[in-house]
Parts: structure tokens; C-alpha cells; sequence
């Protein structure tokens, strides 16, 4: 379906059946610039190139990163579109409710439990180059490649990124390196020797509720890796009647299910580590306009056609203490 829309497009930049469709956004061809993340800046010049994907189709590309983003199917929220830097309220503390001496009216305030924290947008770059002949007799088929290897490609690295990105050398920072930092206020439970077992698993549940944040299966969930399903699927449920993960059909589409929750196996989760969160509420992922950038510089010189595809993207964790990490 999107293939073929994408194809319409190509052949008739006229056609307006998608939406938000501007054909002066069509000519920009933007990336950060290397001396300030916050200015934007021409990456190559009318003359030397052109953008390959049309602006109107970019808007849906964060989005379909689902199929290859396990934190999003989970009920990561999606910000897109951001500009420059841009500032989240995160909660520091919780206050608490006490009961009002009627006698007087003395109000007593506690400390600071809300602060902020910025975030800049981080750049995934895939580079690559080819024939010109291609790019000359083959655009609408180079635009379905470009666009589908970004999606594989960018999704792969961005799911690691959310979970294991140190903060550093261009990454965010994951969910399961928050959880581990010194100071953390995620919840950890610690395995048996002998490995996971059912009640650890209630453990981390139990704790999850404890953060009295909601467990609904549209915002919660488990995240495993694929060495760690194996074992789960060799335990029963705690009334040692079923077994412990079973398949469900939700919202549509058949998904896997652990006491409850929706559960997602990602060859970018940790081997030895169980990963259960309110994603909705603890974390947040960003994307900057444009959500895709496909330039082309064919003139190389060397009868090859450079192209760079770009997404403008960083993760926010609003309420790391919504995390509970078993290992």
C-alpha cells in the first residue's frame, strides 16, 4: 500500500491524496549542521542534489519504525516534527496527601518535585552509493530500497540505542543503563542462580504495581531477550496450571502475553536481563523535522550517485523510576 502511494507520488508530484503535501517543503534538503546542532543548514546545494523521498511521505516514517521498534509497539509515546531544543518536565519526587488540621491554616509545601531537562536532536546517517544508471532509470524502485533499509537499518539501531545507549558518542541513553546508574530510582530484582523462575517474576510485577502508575496492557510491558524467552517458555503461570507466556490477539494483531502484560523479544535486550516498564509514561521518543531526509548527489565525478538518508531522532525518559529491571 505504501509502495504504491510512494509510486503515485514519484510519478505525479502533483498528487495531494496524502496529506500535509507542500511542494516548497519538497526543495529543502537539510541536515545539522556539524558546528551547531541547532542550526539547519543545506547539506548539498540546488545544483549537486535533490531529495528522493517526497516531503509529504517523510511525516509517516516515524511512525512505521514501529514494526521494527519493540519500545514503541510496548506504548512508547511519539514526538515528531520538534524543533531545536526542546525541554521536558520530569518528576523528581512524589508528593504526598496528608490530612488538613481544620484549626489552621498553615499550609506546609514540600521540596522541588518537578524539574526539566533538554534534549538535542541525535542523527542517524546511512550512507551509500551506486550506479548513476540506477538513479537515472530506476528512481521509484531506489526510493522503495532507500526508504525500506532506513526503516531495517534505523530501527535496529534505534531500538539498541533506547536500550543499552550509554549517553554518549552521539547515542541517547538507554532504558536498561538508566536503571543500572548509580542513584537510579528503577526498581531491580535480582535472579536465583539458578536463573528466572515465575516468582521473580511476580517480584518485578508486584514492584511495578508498588509504583501505583497503572498496569494497563496498552502501556506496559515486558521486554526479553531471545536467549531469556527460551527459558521463559519452559515455565507455567503461578497456579502451575498454564504456561507462563501465551499468544493473544490484540488490537488486531497477534501478540505475545506474560501474567498480563504484553510481552516483546528483542535481539537488542541483554541476554541475561528482563526488562518490565510503563512505557508510556517513562519514557518518550523524539523525532525533529524533517522525520526523513533522502538526499542525492549524483554528481560525483566518478559516474556514481551518493546518497545519505538521515532521521533526526533522541529518547527522554520523564519517569525513569517507572522501570523495573531483572537480571
Amino acid at each position: 500500500m505504501f509502495e504504491h502511494q510512494l509510486a503515485e507520488v514519484v510519478l505525479d508530484p502533483r498528487n495531494h491524496d496524502l496529506p500535509a503535501y507542500d511542494p516548497d517543503q519538497e526543495k529543502r534538503m537539510t541536515s545539522l549542521s556539524p558546528s551547531s546542532k541547532n542550526t539547519i543548514k543545506p547539506l548539498f546545494s540546488r545544483t549537486t542534489g535533490q531529495n528522493l523521498l517526497p516531503e509529504k511521505l517523510r511525516d509517516f516514517f516515524a511512525l512505521r519504525l514501529a514494526d521494527s521498534n519493540a519500545l514503541q509497539r510496548l506504548g512508547t509515546r511519539v514526538d515528531q516534527d520538534l524543533s531545536g531544543t526542546v525541554s521536558f518536565t520530569t518528576q523528581s519526587g512524589t508528593p504526598s496527601a496528608v490530612f488538613r488540621d481544620p484549626a489552621s491554616r498553615a499550609q506546609a509545601f514540600q521540596a522541588h518535585q518537578l524539574e526539566t531537562k533538554t534534549f538535542e536532536p541525535l542523527p542517524i546517517s546511512i550512507s551509500l552509493k551506486f550506479p548513476y544508471h540506477i538513479f537515472r532509470n530506476h528512481k521509484e524502485r531506489l526510493s522503495r530500497y532507500i526508504e525500506e533499509m532506513l526503516l531495517s537499518e534505523a530501527g535496529r539501531i534505534l531500538e539498541a540505542a533506547c536500550l543499552t545507549g550509554l549517553g554518549d558518542s552521539g547515542q541517547p541513553r538507554g532504558l536498561v543503563v538508566a536503571a543500572e546508574a548509580s542513584g537510579s530510582e528503577s526498581s531491580l530484582v535480582t535472579f536465583p542462580t539458578s536463573g528466572v523462575n515465575t516468582s521473580s517474576l511476580q517480584d518485578m510485577l508486584e514492584d511495578l504495581i508498588g509504583k501505583q502508575a497503572g498496569i494497563e496492557p496498552d502501556q506496559c510491558g515486558w521486554l526479553v531477550g531471545e536467549a531469556i524467552f527460551k527459558t521463559l517458555q519452559g515455565l507455567s503461570d503461578p497456579s502451575g496450571k498454564l504456561p507462563l507466556v501465551s499468544t493473544v490477539m490484540r488490537n488486531g494483531r497477534i501478540t505475545r502475553e506474560m501474567m498480563g502484560l504484553p510481552l516483546e523479544v528483542s535481539s537488542n535486550m541483554p541476554a541475561s536481563k528482563v526488562l518490565l516498564a510503563n512505557f508510556q509514561q517513562a519514557a518518550r521518543l523524539l523525532f525533529w523535522k524533517p522525520g526523513l531526509d533522502i538526499i542525492v548527489n549524483p554528481y560525483t565525478g566518478t559516474g556514481q550517485v551518493q546518497v545519505v538518508a538521515q532521521l533526526y531522532c533522541n529518547l527522554a525518559l520523564p519517569r525513569p523510576e517507572l522501570v523495573v529491571l531483572g537480571s
